[in-house]
């Protein structure tokens, strides 16, 4: 290959890859899978923003604590309120100050402590109403079988569920 030929095809490639990452950062279905499936909640801990003299009380949702939490395109299945027939999913890359909707003191330290490796952070947000109530919840992906959300001035660590 010529140096001609060698630069065309250094731009075609670059161009696909490109592409492609504009296409999943962008495409709510492939995102979404990013979360398909099932997942265990494996972890409560109170929410940082709940230490000190904070007016704000953690409470523990028991059968979400011992919950299983399905992702599946349209719906979700999970303990109490999580269960939800027609989801809405969005996704986003968040940086840690938008985490549990701006609740960390100190986002980027915080992050870290709660297994964030840096850099903006995969986050889908699941919109549902059911019945008489409109549901709204972020889940937030540490890495490939790990995620998190807030309830209650908790954070629930749920591990993915391999079949």
């Amino acid at each position: 290959m010529n140096r001609v030929h060698l630069a065309i095809a250094a731009t075609c490639f670059a161009v696909a890859v490109v592409g492609t990452v504009a296409a999943w950062q962008t495409s709510p279905a492939m995102a979404q899978e990013a979360f398909a499936g099932s997942w265990d909640v494996v972890n409560v801990q109170p929410a940082p923003w709940t230490q000190g003299n904070s007016p704000d009380k953690p409470s523990v949702n028991e059968e979400i604590a011992r919950g299983r939490i399905t992702f599946m395109p349209d719906s979700v299945q999970g303990p109490d309120f999580l269960n939800c027939d027609k989801a809405k999913y969005e996704i986003a890359k968040v940086p840690p100050e938008f985490l549990f909707q701006g609740g960390l003191t100190d986002p980027v330290r915080q992050a870290k402590e709660l297994g964030f490796t840096g850099g903006d952070i995969l986050q889908l947000s699941m919109g549902c109403i059911s019945g008489d109530a409109d549901i709204g919840m972020d889940f937030d992906l540490i890495n490939e079988d790990t995620a998190v959300f807030a309830l209650d001035n908790m954070i629930y660590t749920m591990k993915r569920v391999n079949p």
